[in-house]
């Protein structure tokens, strides 16, 4: 991690503080005040400086945690007394649907090439023909066949169709009525996003993907045909990234390259806000020749 140069410094609290704005207006919306906030910022500066900023072979002393955060060292005794383990987060990304959902759309022989998720047969006889029974397994999990696709059914991610095959119907798991996993997602897709850009800064020279596109004079009677366009979009660009990454997957292919095990995202997201009209022009009430430029002796 590499620190920023002293003239940077400035940007980047300017640019934490432009953030931070959009944070504090939905802290006060839910009721969560300043002090509470202040409070969790003294655990986590805490919790980031004793696991991420320790010496090699030396111990991470209260002096030295008061150094780096800017908590007294009585403070800083008292958080590490009082300390209380994190509440486990809502498994958005590893769940038995999402898992599904990830290996129907990883290619051959449950998808086309390019990820788009073909109609499976319950199960069948032939060896080696692609079913969902043999999805499933594919998976191995221990919940019987019919099980899971009850689940997925229920779920909405899947139907049972008249002639027995079974139709992948969504192709991203985000659960409509879980409102704590979308706000698992709130904690990982930001950080995610924040420390891709952050990457970038420090490492301009080994860039990570980070790519919008912005138009600010977009017509709000467009916006319906725009929004559905962009989720066309996503959802071709989310079947091209699952079929990458399930190439290079361990758990799917046993010819995949070795190394560190490593978590990889690619992500893309949507977002509109108004913006103020833009004041006409207004007309040039001179009716005389325009004046002299003085100029200062």
């Amino acid at each position: 991690m590499l620190m920023l140069p002293r003239a940077l410094k400035e940007h980047f609290t300017t640019a934490i503080l432009r953030m931070l704005r959009v944070v504090v207006r939905h802290l006060i919306a839910q009721g969560v005040t300043h002090p509470a906030v202040t409070q969790m910022l003294k655990g986590i500066y805490l919790e980031v400086a004793e696991a991420e900023f320790a010496l090699a072979f030396k111990r991470q002393t209260d002096s030295r945690l008061a150094l780096m955060t800017g908590l007294n060292r009585k403070e800083i005794s008292r958080l590490r007394r009082g300390r209380k383990p994190l509440k486990a987060a809502v498994a958005v990304e590893d769940n038995l649907v999402t898992h599904v959902i990830g290996r129907w759309m990883a290619g051959p022989p449950y998808a086309a090439t390019d990820g788009t998720p073909r109609r499976l047969p319950y199960d069948t006889n032939r060896a080696h023909a692609a079913s969902f029974a043999r999805l499933v397994k594919d998976l191995s999990v221990d919940i019987p066949v019919r099980s899971v696709l009850d689940e997925l059914v229920r779920a909405g991610v899947v139907a049972l169709l008249p002639n027995g095959e079974v139709e992948l119907q969504r192709e991203a798991h985000i659960p409509t009525d879980d409102a704590a996993a979308k706000l698992t997602l709130l904690g990982t897709d930001t950080a995610e996003l924040f420390t891709t850009i952050m990457h970038n800064i420090e490492h301009p020279d080994a860039p990570r993907l980070q790519r919008k596109v912005v138009y600010d004079n977009i017509g709000a009677a467009a916006l319906a045909d725009i929004r559905a366009a962009a989720l066309r979009t996503g959802e071709e660009f989310v079947r091209t990234a699952n079929a990458l990454l399930a190439a290079h997957d361990r758990d799917r292919n046993a010819r995949a390259a070795g190394g560190q095990r490593m978590r990889v995202v690619l992500g893309t997201y949507y977002f509109e806000e108004e913006r103020a009209p833009t004041p006409p022009a207004q007309p040039d009430k001179r009716t005389g020749p325009p004046g002299r430029i003085r100029r200062p002796r």
